[in-house]
């Protein structure tokens, strides 16, 4: 009996492999492969240079920009996307990999604008592209950045979709990374990608830091300017170190006591497949016109003079009255302090920099105190007021301003500021409580 049981089952698993076998799906696009028929798009994340290279909305309905696009189209690309963009142009035919056709909707619709750019700037000369053979040229040299967001509205009308090539139009350019999304982050950050998930609520019990909701204009974790969305990068670091801070139940055994854990073990490719699809919650992101970034300075040589100068302006920005004499996050403010959802939230430990939610490198700490983390009482302390830190203010009599007034009254008017937007609005703006004098826009 238990030898036909296992003959039975041999035969069906047997049967299972054949039937696979003989079937083979046919593989995904995601891989750096092309349809052999209709050419198709290497479907791959772009990398952290192009990613924010996102295409101005109006650009792909813009009749003059279709109009120049055209014209670089039947100059440069014509002879091997053909003329109907199907990918048949007289050089095009002889290449081993064939060119894109432009009107397999299917194709068009699974890639992202910056995936575009990227592929018309570097061409064939970048992986995965130049391993298959690709022998599209490289554009970046001689098309202005216009000239390539032209060209690329004109090839998106062979698509027949009119309106703008963005993910909100196209879910399936997402896709991917809406199934990372809904198996590792909506636990936390909720279907719709809010911070309203059942487990967040939970890591840290009624006080910050809670789950960041996507959707929203305030993100911590910033190379860019007070008031500004960050950039890929900047995600990305986020979510390979994961952030450190101390929290309830749920965190005890994450290692280096992270709130939110890292996710350095998931394929390069799959985390920037993931971002794209967080990005595409925030229009935000399309619709700046611009990123900025704050330049970091080389960490200079550490020396007693230095740590006596700092220790002076600890005291003189008066630091401490958040962070303590000692640097332990129990000055006298700590106890009052509160995010802009009335949540408590604690001052950082300086003593113990594993748990510095920004990273703990000179860079990260300079960033932070740089850009400031938005949506806390604790400001961005712009290029200016570090000057001023690092020569004290003087008026016309000589007497000094105490810059730990102002940063004071900043952190208190940003949180203030903040909380009565969320109490009139249900959400905070990004412009309330920034400073005028300030180059970057003032607080976090």
């Amino acid at each position: 009996m238990r030898a036909k049981l296992f003959t039975s089952l041999a035969i069906g698993v047997l049967g299972l492999l054949v039937g696979l076998w003989l079937v083979r799906p046919p593989t995904t696009r995601a891989n750096g492969d092309k349809h052999e028929e209709k050419g198709g798009h290497a479907h791959v994340p772009a990398p952290l240079e192009y990613a924010d290279v996102h295409v101005p909305l109006s650009v792909w309905t813009d009749p003059a920009m279709i109009t120049r696009g055209t014209e670089i189209y039947a100059t440069r690309c014509a002879v091997c996307h053909g003329d109907q963009g199907d990918g048949k142009g007289p050089a095009g035919v002889a290449l081993p990999l064939k060119p894109s056709d432009f009107r397999d909707k299917a194709g068009v619709a699974e890639m992202r604008d910056n995936y575009w750019f990227w592929r018309v700037s570097e061409g064939g000369q970048v992986e995965p592209f130049k391993g298959k053979g690709s022998a599209m040229p490289p554009w970046k040299s001689e098309l202005s950045v216009e000239d390539r967001w032209a060209v690329m509205a004109y090839q998106h009308t062979y698509s027949g979709h009119n309106g703008p090539h963005v993910p909100w139009e196209h879910s399936k350019s997402v896709a991917m990374g809406r199934d990372i999304f809904a198996m590792a982050c909506v636990p936390c950050h909720g279907a719709a990608g809010k911070g309203d998930g059942s487990v967040g609520a939970m890591l840290a019990p009624r006080r910050a830091p809670q789950p960041r909701d996507f959707t929203g204009a305030e993100f911590k974790f910033r190379s860019t300017p007070s008031g500004q969305l960050p950039t890929t990068a900047d995600l990305f670091r986020t979510l390979t170190e994961g952030v450190r801070s101390g929290g309830g139940p749920m965190t005890i055994g994450l290692r280096g006591h992270r709130i939110m854990p890292s996710f350095q073990h998931m394929p390069v490719e799959q985390r920037l497949e993931v971002l794209e699809y967080v990005k595409s919650l925030n229009r935000g992101f399309w619709e700046r016109s611009e990123v900025q970034t704050v330049a970091v300075a080389a960490a200079p040589v550490l020396t007693p003079e230095r740590l006596t100068r700092g220790k002076q302006l600890y005291a003189d920005a008066e630091c401490l009255a958040c962070h303590g004499a000692r640097g332990r996050g129990d000055g006298s403010s700590a106890p009052t302090l509160k995010d802009n959802r009335d949540l408590p939230i604690a001052a950082t430990d300086l003593t113990r920099p594993e748990r510095f939610k920004n990273g703990a490198r000179p860079e990260d700490v300079y960033r932070t105190l740089v850009t400031g983390l938005a949506g806390t009482p604790m400001p961005g302390m712009g290029p200016r007021v570090l000057r001023a830190v690092a020569v004290p203010w003087r008026t016309n009599d000589g007497g000094g301003i105490p810059l730990s007034a102002r940063c004071r009254a900043q952190a208190d008017d940003v949180t203030k500021a903040r909380r009565d937007a969320n109490l009139r609005h249900g959400q905070s703006d990004r412009r309330l409580g920034q400073d005028p004098d300030a180059p970057d826009g003032g607080a976090g």
